[in-house]
């Protein structure tokens, strides 16, 4: 569990960062520059849509630790699709996605600092070895 001011700071600067239409794009744009063996996965994919769905879960990311652990969670529907069952989501590519995550909350977040930037990885990475372990 992550302590509730926690997700709050993290909470807050997401919401500072969604404010501008150019930071999940970004984000996309930091990540497959950061790991370009993941580009072929977004080969055919709709960016708008693929946004949304982004801005979805890491909203669930940023909720999840302070959920109740019982199954299904919060990210149950989300870890399936991603999981060898579905679309088969290597968990090596998880680590980009948080680096690039948290480089492009730095570029958004005008109140970005070490505090912001650890409340983040506090508050996603239970979400993110939930992520792994149902892979």
């Amino acid at each position: 569990m992550v302590d509730k001011a926690t997700t709050l700071v993290a909470k807050a600067s997401y919401d500072r960062c969604c404010r501008s239409p150019d930071f999940l794009p970004a984000f996309y744009r930091n990540f497959l520059t950061a790991c370009p063996k993941a580009e072929p996965l977004f080969a055919r994919t709709d960016f708008t849509r693929q946004n949304k769905l982004l801005q979805h879960a890491v909203g669930l990311l940023l909720t999840f630790p302070n959920q109740p652990a019982s199954e299904p969670t919060l990210l149950t529907r989300l870890a399936d699709r991603h999981s060898r069952r579905d679309l088969n989501i290597d968990p090596v590519f998880y680590g980009p996605f948080i680096e690039s995550l948290l480089e492009t909350v730095s570029q958004f977040d005008r109140e970005f600092s070490p505090v912001i930037e650890g409340a983040w990885r506090q508050t996603v990475a239970p979400g993110v070895e939930y992520m792994k372990a149902k892979h």
